[in-house]
């Protein structure tokens, strides 16, 4: 796929054809990993977000903002839009923003109730098995839960709120979706080589969203911003090259006893709860480990873009938006990073069903 500069200027969000949303994801330094094992907290991963931009299609009534209060056709993500800009306008925000994305573990959000994502972030610790006949190194991770208590500059991930008033006057709910060219790719002038040796990492990056609730046109902003879940919370995670495995993936995922085929599926078994001395191949066919259901649990995501993520009122709807890297995902293994840029594009379109009901 070839990006053209003159097209990325004018990306939209939420629009019937090709408006586009991008994200430039650049990787730093060069860094040679160690342990063959998942990247998954044991990797120096580090990947940078450097451009961030949402935008809507006002012609078809929807409008986006950061705040609630000034909404417009885009808006520009960094760390000053979504935390330092908002200290007056809206105070109470637990935005997050990411110098350099590092291996997390989600299947976001865990219940109807929960208005974040339950993301789990730790570190790998290597045991030593000593019997008269085997003496092998095992693997075992120790993970918590991330805290969203306040807005934070230097975190492992990207989140943040944002507000969408639809004011197309649809009597009924409109739809929104990913639209089907939603994906993440290289800049036109990344070299084969690169693209090679990134691809595991680039297979392994997530985006998702929850979506709060929505509230009349005439709401005090204040409720608007502080709007919560009350047990009526949705949220997707998107899985870009969902089916799509490297030649390095396949023969490090033999060394676990995991078969991976290019073009088929395999599940990731996400984080879902604080534990101790965890096994991170839990549940894969072939390495022998059950599944610890207790902490572990297949990661549910989008591959079919038919079906809409959620719908949209005639009103002001809060959602929050994540962006993180995925350290289950199979995909996540040893990877030499010589540094290159990303362009991730996503595509929301939305209908007007309300009219149609």
């Amino acid at each position: 796929m070839d990006f053209k500069k003159n097209n990325i200027k004018t990306i939209n969000l939420f629009k019937f054809k090709n408006r586009r949303t991008l994200f430039w994801v650049t990787f730093l330094s060069a860094i040679l990993l160690t342990a063959s094992t998942y990247a998954w907290l044991s990797s120096a991963l580090n990947v940078k977000i450097n451009f961030f931009q949402l935008s809507v299609s006002s012609n078809t009534g929807l409008f986006i903002s950061l705040d609630g209060i000034e909404f417009s056709d885009s808006v520009n993500i960094s760390m000053d839009s979504i935390i330092m800009d908002l200290k007056e306008t809206y105070p109470d925000h637990v935005n997050q923003w990411s110098y350099g994305l590092w291996p997390v573990s989600t299947n976001g959000a865990l219940f109807p109730n929960n208005d974040k994502f339950d993301i789990f972030i730790g570190d790998l610790i290597r045991t030593r098995t000593r019997n008269p006949n085997n003496n092998t190194t095992k693997k075992l991770l120790n993970v918590v839960k991330a805290e969203e208590k306040r807005a934070n500059a230097s975190s492992y991930f990207v989140a943040f709120d944002i507000f969408l008033k639809n004011s197309s006057g649809s009597p009924y709910p409109d739809n929104i979706f990913f639209e089907e060219n939603t994906m993440i790719d290289y800049q036109e002038d990344t070299s084969e080589e690169i693209k090679e040796s990134m691809s595991n990492i680039m297979n392994s990056l997530r985006v998702g969203v929850i979506k709060m609730g929505s509230l009349p046109h005439n709401t005090p902003v204040k409720e608007i911003q502080n709007m919560k879940c009350i047990n009526r919370c949705e949220m997707v995670i998107y899985e870009p090259n969902n089916n799509i495995h490297t030649v390095a993936s396949i023969e490090a995922a033999e060394n676990y006893g995991i078969t991976l085929i290019d073009g088929t599926y395999i599940p990731t078994y996400g984080i879902i709860k604080e534990g101790k001395r965890l096994d991170h191949i839990n549940g894969h066919p072939g390495t022998g480990v059950p599944l610890d259901s207790e902490h572990f649990a297949i990661q549910n995501t989008i591959k079919d873009f038919s079906q809409p993520i959620f719908q949209v009122p005639n009103a002001i709807t809060k959602a929050r938006v994540y962006i993180w890297l995925e350290g289950q995902d199979v995909d996540s293994l040893e990877t030499y990073s010589k540094g290159t840029s990303l362009d991730i594009i996503i595509n929301f379109i939305k209908d007007l069903a309300g009219y149609e009901v």
